[in-house]
C-alpha cells in the first residue's frame, strides 16, 4: 500500500462539496503517463479529499495496476466514475469476509503508525535535548499527515504570530551577545586572581550564557516547527490514525514526558495504552 487514500463514500451528513475519496474517484481526477520524469507507468492524481484539501501526486504503480487503469478508463467520459462496481461498502464487506474487523480504514491506520515507527526511528537521538526531541517527534508526526493528506489552511494569525516570535529571537540573541560580553569582561578581571567574589561573578555570567543559549534554541526551535507545520494538521492522525503505543514508548525512551504529545482529554482516551506499553514496544 503506497497511497493511504481514503476510500471515499463516506461524506459528512449535510456535506456538499465535491469530495472524492479511492471508491469514488472519477476518470477526470487521474491521468495516465507510460513514463513521466524517467519513471514508467506513473499516475497522476488531482482531486479535492475531505475538507476539501486538494490532493495532488505522481506516483509509479506495477504495470498490471496501470493496466488495469487503462481498462477502466476505456469507453468513460471525465464525470464517469472510475471503479464503476465498487464502493465502500462493498469493499468493506469484501476485507471483513477475509478477516473480521478489517476494513480499508484499517489498512490506512497501519500505513500511518508503520510510517511514525519508521521515522521516529530515523529522526530521534537520545543526545538531543528536550525541545529537538520534541521537533522531531513533529516531524516524524508531520510525515504521516503528508501521507493521510493531513492538510489545512495557514491559521490567519498565523504571519503575525510568526513575526513577533521572530522579534523575541532577535532580542533574545541580543541579550546573548551582552552576556558573552559581560563573561569576557569577568573572566579578564578574575584572570589570575583568587578573589572569590570575582570568581562567583565568572560563573554567574557562564550561567547567564548558558540560560540565553537555552532560550534562544527553544524559540529557535519552535519558528522552525511553526513553520514546517503551517499547512499539517498534526492532530488528525495522532488522534485517530497512529497506535499510541508507539508515542508512549518512544516518551518513555527518549525520557520526554508524555504530556508533551498528548493532553490531558488524549492521555484518558488512550490510558489503555499508558498503562500497558514498555519502552521496548515496537509497532
Amino acid at each position: 500500500m503506497q497511497l493511504a487514500l481514503r476510500a471515499g463514500n463516506e461524506k459528512e451528513e449535510g456535506e456538499t462539496a465535491d469530495t472524492v475519496g479511492c471508491c469514488s474517484l472519477r476518470v477526470e481526477h487521474i491521468t495516465l503517463h507510460d513514463t513521466l520524469d524517467g519513471e514508467k507507468c506513473v499516475v497522476e492524481f488531482d482531486f479535492l479529499g475531505k475538507d476539501c484539501i486538494r490532493y495532488y501526486n505522481k506516483v509509479p504503480v506495477s504495470k498490471r495496476v496501470f493496466k488495469n487503469l487503462k481498462l477502466f478508463m476505456q469507453n468513460k467520459q471525465e464525470g464517469d466514475d472510475l471503479f464503476d462496481r465498487l464502493n465502500t461498502a462493498m469493499l468493506n464487506k469484501h476485507l471483513s469476509s477475509l478477516m473480521p474487523g478489517l476494513t480499508a480504514k484499517v489498512f490506512r491506520t497501519y500505513n500511518a503508525s508503520m510510517t511514525l515507527q519508521q521515522q521516529l526511528k530515523e529522526l530521534s537521538n537520545p543526545s538531543d535535548n528536550q525541545v529537538e526531541k520534541l521537533l522531531s517527534y513533529n516531524r516524524a508526526n508531520r510525515a504521516v499527515a503528508v501521507l493521510c493528506n493531513h492538510q489545512r489552511a495557514p491559521p490567519k494569525t498565523f504571519e503575525q504570530s510568526m513575526a513577533n516570535l521572530q522579534a523575541k529571537i532577535e532580542s533574545r540573541k541580543e541579550q546573548l551577545a551582552l552576556a558573552k560580553k559581560e563573561l569576557k569582561q569577568a573572566k579578564k578581571e578574575a584572570k589570575g586572581s583568587s578573589d572569590s567574589k570575582l570568581l562567583a561573578v565568572v560563573e554567574k555570567k557562564k550561567k547567564a550564557v548558558q540560560r540565553c543559549e537555552e532560550q534562544l534554541l527553544r524559540m529557535e526551535v519552535q519558528a522552525t516547527d511553526r513553520e514546517e507545520n503551517k499547512q499539517i494538521a498534526l492532530g488528525t492522525s495522532k488522534l485517530n490514525y497512529l497506535d499510541p503505543r508507539i508515542s508512549v514508548a518512544w516518551c518513555k525512551n527518549m525520557e520526554v514526558s508524555l504530556d508533551k504529545i498528548y493532553n490531558k482529554t488524549q492521555r484518558d482516551k488512550f490510558a489503555w495504552a499508558i498503562d500497558m506499553t514498555e519502552p521496548d514496544f515496537v509497532f
